[in-house]
């Protein structure tokens, strides 16, 4: 059996960083956040029918890498072929996001290839583009998606939003956070209409060891934290109660 004190800290987490992605426009009504039971075939997401914005500690729930439900009173999203064809192909990826950035998507869109723009987003590298842009509800469709993300990062379905990996909730968090603002940097640059300067070489190399650091994650983390505390948007993140009101 899990540990109940650990599975209680990873339901929080995941909550918070669902309510707290919705807060910057990263998540809207739709995406999902899961983490992967350390040592087990099962992992924590939030279920489908749960208000991204209100979601509880309760309104996540428990399945195994086949998606059935183990644990809650609800299924997993629709798009939970994403997380488990991810877990079962990358030992190091704990944690998995699915959101619906506007800049990155609007790259996309325009066929234009993320590059290293930014500090903090420095980490961007070589992210693929998964072609097909309707809901990833099959297996096969997950398969191909984790196949296309390979051991990078992040992965771009067209027309439709990003996932990334990590290896843990406040990193996925972290990278999701910067992966956008690093977007939203490159994409106001072209709008100058003159060549963009990216990041590259050494200066790269040297900008990716001291802005990409856990303590970095944890202090990205931190702000997002403390900020929706005080603006009131993990208010009630603890209920039992579970909020029911998207299908």
């Amino acid at each position: 059996m899990v540990d109940q004190v650990t599975e209680k800290e990873v339901k929080l987490q995941l909550a918070k960083a669902i309510r707290m992605l919705e807060a910057i426009e990263l998540l809207d009504m739709n995406g999902h956040v899961s983490c992967r039971i350390l040592g087990t075939d099962r992992f924590l997401i939030n279920s489908r029918k749960a208000s991204r914005a209100s979601v509880t500690v309760n309104d996540i729930v428990m399945c195994d890498l086949n998606g059935k439900l183990l644990e809650g009173d609800s299924e997993p999203p629709s798009e939970y072929h994403i997380h488990t064809e991810i877990f079962k192909r990358r030992n190091d990826v704990m944690s998995v996001i699915h959101n619906h950035p506007h800049y990155q998507t609007v790259l996309g869109i325009a066929d234009v290839e993320m590059k290293p723009v930014f500090g903090i987003g420095a980490f961007v590298n070589n992210v693929p583009v998964y072609e097909k842009s309707s809901l990833i509800n099959t297996a096969e469709m997950g398969a191909e998606l984790a196949e296309s993300l390979g051991n990078e990062i992040s992965v771009q379905l067209r027309n439709h939003g990003t996932v990334v990996a990590a290896e843990s909730v406040k990193a996925a968090f972290a990278r999701s956070v910067f992966l956008e603002e690093n977007a939203k940097k490159q994409y106001d640059a072209m709008l100058l209409g003159q060549d963009i300067r990216v990041l590259e070489g050494e200066n790269l190399v040297r900008t990716r060891e001291t802005a990409w650091q856990p303590s970095i994650i944890r202090k990205v983390w931190t702000y997002h934290e403390e900020k929706a505390i005080k603006e009131g948007t993990l208010a009630g993140i603890n209920d039992q109660t579970p909020k029911t009101v998207l299908s």
